[in-house]
């Protein structure tokens, strides 16, 4: 067992035993400010991949409900280091991931796809307040907006799902993540988090070829590479989409389109893809004149520059308006980049893996 320093705004400052290797301290100076370190970790790659995910539970021991004003993630490691995501952990869910926690020998639980508790996932019905935070490559802190906030409980912990990446021939290395919080000193109003993913069918170019540019020999090794879940998650988001999970279309464009159902106020958003992505944008469509605002742009689209755009202004919508998130990709990028050294072509979809995709619209508004 460890010693663990606690302290922060609305914080009891102790000394005591902890199951959980989490250094916790407080900020220099600061009587609202926190700072959390996961353990180091050396990844386990699964057999004939290059990627996992592994999640940690990082408790900052609130002793009453505050509003995160920032949040700052950072990794000791970034050559190793994907993207990290920090999910709200409910405290009626501790347990839960406790138990998640004690079932392996090393530090955390591995979690392709989701942290496996409830109340703590991207897609949940809790994700609007489930999501707090994340890091990729270039985007590190995180200021809220004036006047908006997350909650957290009482008794409230975190998880965050780190993505560890190993490019062909590295040396696998242990790896930290810090997570830097400030606390609002107000009451400020609840910053949600709207995620919008559309599904990827990517197929193998003209001048490519290999056993994986067959799609579902491409699926059955990403399953394999990463979980179970893989398979379901395209489907899944074939159907949301619009697509047909039965018959899907092969194309270089993703994108997939939300319908609001209440008004909410929109302060910014965040594009996410991986490394074959060419550009992503997100806009607004209004539901009654047609008129089309763009959130983020992103038309060169760059991998170690994933920045949230937060508007000037927060964009106030109505029922009936239409979010969009499209994503172009370029299979041509394989040949060029170190990533896919020695990575055979293959069909993409989305999934979990660096050299997999994603197209996903990451969302803050208040309601």
């Amino acid at each position: 067992m460890k010693k663990v320093f606690i302290g922060a705004v609305g914080f009891a400052v102790v000394l005591m035993n902890t199951f959980f290797p989490y250094t916790v301290h407080a900020a220099s100076g600061s009587t609202n400010e926190m700072s959390l370190n996961t353990p180091a970790y050396t990844p386990v790659l699964p057999e004939g991949g290059s990627d996992e995910y592994r999640c940690f539970i990082l408790n900052p021991k609130l002793i009453k409900g505050t509003y995160l004003q920032s949040v700052s993630i950072s990794p000791d490691n970034p050559d190793l280091s994907h993207h990290g995501i920090l999910y709200r952990l409910p405290s009626t869910n501790v347990d839960a991931a406790k138990t998640l926690d004690s079932e392996s020998s090393a530090p955390g639980w591995s979690c392709f796809g989701d942290t496996g508790v409830p109340g703590a996932s991207a897609f949940g019905p809790a994700s609007s307040s489930s999501w707090i935070s994340f890091w990729a490559p270039g985007g590190n802190f995180k200021q809220f907006p004036t006047g908006t906030g997350m909650s957290m409980n009482a008794g409230d912990q975190f998880i965050i799902q780190v993505h560890f990446h190993a490019m062909s021939g590295m040396k696998l290395s242990s790896a930290s993540m810090n997570v830097s919080l400030k606390y609002a000193t107000t009451k400020v109003k609840q910053l949600n988090t709207l995620l919008l993913a559309a599904p990827i069918e990517l197929p193998c170019s003209a001048t490519e070829s290999g056993p994986l540019c067959d799609r579902a020999s491409a699926i059955a090794d990403l399953t394999k590479r990463t979980s179970d879940k893989a398979s379901f998650t395209e489907s899944g988001l074939l159907a949301m989409c619009g697509g047909d999970p039965r018959s899907p279309v092969a194309s270089a464009v993703s994108k997939c389109t939300q319908t609001l159902r209440a008004p909410i106020k929109i302060y910014g958003s965040t594009g996410h893809m991986h490394q074959l992505g060419k550009s992503i944008a997100i806009t607004l469509q209004d539901g009654v004149t047609g008129k089309i605002t763009k959130l983020s742009n992103q038309s060169v689209w760059n991998f170690d520059n994933q920045k949230t755009v937060w508007l000037k202004k927060p964009l106030l919508t109505k029922a009936g308006d239409i979010l969009q998130v499209t994503c172009t990709f370029d299979t041509k990028l394989r040949s060029m980049l170190p990533a896919y050294k020695n990575q055979p072509a293959r069909y993409v979809v989305w999934g979990e893996g660096t050299e997999d995709e994603m197209c996903l619209a990451i969302i803050n508004f208040t309601e």
